[in-house]
């Protein structure tokens, strides 16, 4: 396996954006992998349909893997897909987890079994300075998903930026969304070849969730 070869998770949202731009420093991402996983009542990956994740990843140059899934069979699908990267000569992923240990070691456990290692670049970094470094580099992103228990509608299609870090503070709101606060898409980032133009859509609220509806805007 080529020793800089990786994949990077992907959720077309702020923390894996920032993730690949870290790996992308000294490694080839040669893959971004997204899975839907199918609760019952839609198909989306961090409620963003596979148009809007093939959008990005055409902006990028890199290629990308969806993969369809139940979460009882997450893990078993998951080291398939992985399995599947056998060309790439993957020794590699790259995660976008701070805090978060179960899901840390539910993606090791997974990595691990089919001999493919872990890269988590923003591991147990001071999230305030995580999202200073994500502004300061050039990224934008929109809310396009809040939890009900934290966040009214309102902050739907807000730019993160550094006022509504600060009303997350003020609301004691994790600032990183890592508990599924809120959810975003990237629509401008430094490796991106050009931006992704968007158009807000409806909004509704599933299963606890405000989400806003985003459509591409063709040129």
């Amino acid at each position: 396996m080529e020793q800089n070869n990786l994949f990077c998770a992907w959720s077309g949202g702020h923390d894996s954006c920032l993730s690949l731009y870290h790996a992308l420093k000294t490694n080839q991402v040669k893959c971004l992998i997204a899975p839907l996983i199918d609760t019952g009542m839609t198909q989306k990956t961090n409620h963003l349909s596979p148009s809007l994740l093939r959008a990005q990843a055409d902006l990028l140059k890199i290629p990308l893997l969806i993969f369809n899934t139940s979460m009882d069979d997450f893990s078993e699908n998951y080291k398939q897909t992985i399995n599947s990267l056998k060309k790439y000569k993957i020794y590699c992923g790259v995660f976008p987890f701070i805090t978060n240990e179960e899901q840390k070691e539910l993606m090791e456990n997974i990595c691990t079994s089919q001999n493919i290692g872990t890269l988590a670049p923003l591991w147990r970094r001071d999230k305030e300075g995580i999202l200073s470094e994500f502004l300061e580099l050039g990224f934008k992103a929109k809310i396009i998903s809040v939890n009900e228990k934290y966040l009214t509608r309102d902050f739907l299609s807000r730019d993160l930026d550094k006022e509504i870090i600060e009303e997350f503070r003020t609301k004691k709101v994790d600032l990183f969304g890592e508990n599924g606060e809120f959810q975003t898409i990237i629509y401008q980032a430094p490796y991106f070849s050009d931006q992704l133009n968007l158009k807000d859509g409806d909004i509704n609220l599933k299963n606890g969730h405000w989400i806003l509806d985003i459509n591409l805007v063709q040129s």
